[in-house]
């Protein structure tokens, strides 16, 4: 069964976004998936990128830097909210996230770990989402590549592939087109993935294929649990065994 890069719609990359502004009820739960970390091959990297989502009538619905950071299985994406252009997301909601200090979003993807990050580092709090087993096996998930053609972007040749992740047992869980340059060891300079009516294109920008600092991809020390003040907030359930009394 294909585990879809979109819920609801959402593409992949704003997903990790609307997670965060999910946690204050504004916006549906989206899930993500660590997928995405295979068409990096073997790449341990940091970048900047210019993500730009659009409709199915080619318009350009959202636009948004970002910042990126890729090694032993584990991604980082970083994204400052207010930077984000789109006259779809009510400027009240970006309103909302700066004071709660939820401007800027660090989410973490460790499938060591089975599970992602939301990390606030205006907040000084995190919060945590597991990742489904098919999420977490990314050990076992195989990429295939299809030759398009060779292009050139940003002057680095690339070769332009169709590019599958795939469960071990051959489950479709990501296709993308991704222009692989020549001269940087196949780094997806360029990526573009087409779901329920939404284009996303992500391009690479600074690339730098240097194994980041490892504490790139932890919760940083001192950080509050947002999971665990909402358990301590949360009403007691009552367990009483009804005609019984306390």
């Amino acid at each position: 069964m294909k585990n879809s890069i979109y819920r609801t719609g959402v593409c992949l990359v704003l997903a990790l976004f609307l997670q965060s502004l999910a946690a204050f009820g504004q916006m549906p739960g989206t899930g993500v998936t660590s997928a995405m970390v295979k068409l990096f091959g073997d790449n341990a990297f940091t970048a900047q990128a210019e993500v730009r989502v659009m409709n199915s009538n080619h318009v350009v619905w959202l636009q948004m830097p970002s910042a990126f950071a890729s090694a032993d299985m584990k991604l980082r994406l970083d994204v400052d909210v207010k930077l984000i252009k789109s006259a779809s997301i009510p400027a009240a909601m970006i309103g909302m996230a700066q004071q709660a200090g939820k401007d800027r979003v660090t989410s973490v993807i460790r499938p060591d770990k089975k599970a992602t990050y939301i990390i606030y580092p205006n907040a000084k709090s995190y919060s945590t989402m597991p990742l489904s087993g098919t999420d977490a096996e990314i050990a076992s998930q195989k990429l295939e590549k299809k030759e398009l053609g060779k292009e050139t972007i940003d002057k680095h040749p690339c070769v332009k592939n169709l590019a599958t992740v795939k469960t071990a047992r051959g489950a479709v869980l990501l296709q993308a087109t991704t222009w692989n340059a020549t001269d940087m060891n196949g780094f997806p300079i360029q990526i573009e993935m087409k779901e329920n009516g939404f284009s996303t294109i992500m391009h690479f920008m600074n690339v730098n294929l240097v194994k980041p600092d490892p504490r790139l991809f932890d919760i940083p020390a001192g950080y509050a649990d947002e999971n665990a003040a909402a358990k301590k907030t949360a009403p007691a359930s009552n367990n009483t065994p009804a005609g019984k009394k306390k």
